[in-house]
């Protein structure tokens, strides 16, 4: 079987806001990608959860599209994508950023799920394919790419949440 090389780009891009809510009757998190023309915040019940708005941001989704082989990567559970600040050194992300210096960057993959209680994050697939896609065309210093999972409070991790299509071209 021969393996492509994958040269991926961006598919399916659509801008909106990456929005998080929370339960105020269980403390419950969870963030989700909207393409509406403004920021949802109705609060409402769903099962025992009360959900409430709790803040927004700019942010963009997409697939990657191998322009080779035409494969896709779905990425319909990331969230969105922020690229880290962080500098705590209690944190595997923080130290990343460390370890990266000057040229280098780290990106988390954020997933709908921010406390994480159902298990699940952003897939390895989803990851492994946007890592390829940030490094495929630099030579020096590499951009890391984690799903939220390895931050220690994805809450208070710092940095900016990718909200244009060119922040994402190096």
């Amino acid at each position: 079987m021969n393996a492509c090389s994958h040269l991926w780009t961006m598919a399916d891009v659509r801008s909106g806001y990456l929005v998080v809510e929370g339960c105020y009757h269980c403390g419950a998190r969870t963030s989700f990608f909207s393409d509406e023309a403004g920021v949802p915040v109705d609060e409402y019940k769903e099962g025992a959860h009360r959900w409430e708005y709790l803040s927004s941001a700019q942010a963009v989704s997409f697939n990657l599209r191998c322009t080779t082989c035409g494969r896709t990567v779905d990425l319909s559970d990331m969230a969105g994508l922020k690229l880290s600040t962080c500098e705590d050194p209690e944190c595997g992300v923080g130290r990343l950023n460390r370890e990266q210096g000057r040229g280098g960057s780290v990106y988390v993959a954020l997933c709908v799920d921010s406390r994480h209680e159902g298990g699940r994050c952003v897939s390895d697939e989803g990851v492994a394919a946007l890592s390829e896609y940030f490094n495929q065309r630099r030579r020096r210093k590499r951009i890391v790419v984690v799903p939220c999972k390895d931050c220690n409070d994805i809450d208070l991790c710092r940095g900016i949440v990718i909200a244009d299509t060119g922040l994402t071209e190096f």
